[in-house]
C-alpha cells in the first residue's frame, strides 16, 4: 500500500510563528500551501500568473533547455523517469534585472509574459 504524502500547509497569517515549518517545507518539499493569504494579490494576476506559467512549460523542449541556472541544477529540470510529474525553470534572483531579463530572453519570453510573471518585483 501506498503512503499518503500531503503538501505541507502555512498559515500566513500565522506566518511568524510558521517560520520554521516554511523553512523545512521549502528545503524537504520545495513547495507548500499558503492559505489565509486573501487579497495579497489580485485574483486576475494571479490566474494570469498561472496562464503564463503554463505557457512557458509548455515550450518546446529545446527552448526550455534554454534555461542555464547559475547554480547546479538552477536551470531548466526535465521530468524523469524517477520522477515523471516533476518540471522546473529555474531564476536565480527574482529581483534582479538582469537575471529577469537573462531568464526571460533565455525563453523567448513576450512582453505579456514577462510582464505577468514580474509584475510584482520590478
Amino acid at each position: 500500500m501506498a503512503t499518503k504524502c500531503t503538501i505541507p500547509i502555512i498559515d500566513f497569517l500565522d506566518l511568524p510563528n510558521q517560520m520554521s515549518n516554511l523553512i523545512a517545507a521549502s528545503e524537504e518539499w520545495g513547495c507548500f500551501r499558503l492559505i489565509n493569504c486573501h487579497n495579497i494579490l489580485p485574483v486576475t494576476l494571479m490566474s494570469d500568473m498561472k496562464v503564463v506559467v503554463r505557457s512557458l512549460l509548455d515550450l518546446p523542449v529545446e527552448i526550455k533547455h534554454r534555461n542555464l541556472g547559475v547554480i547546479v541544477d538552477g536551470g531548466y529540470m526535465a521530468p524523469s523517469p524517477k520522477n515523471p510529474l516533476y518540471e522546473s525553470l529555474g531564476l536565480f534572483n527574482t529581483l534582479c534585472c538582469a537575471d529577469v531579463d537573462k531568464f526571460c530572453s533565455q525563453l523567448d519570453a513576450s512582453p505579456h509574459q514577462r510582464h505577468v510573471c514580474f509584475t510584482g518585483f520590478s
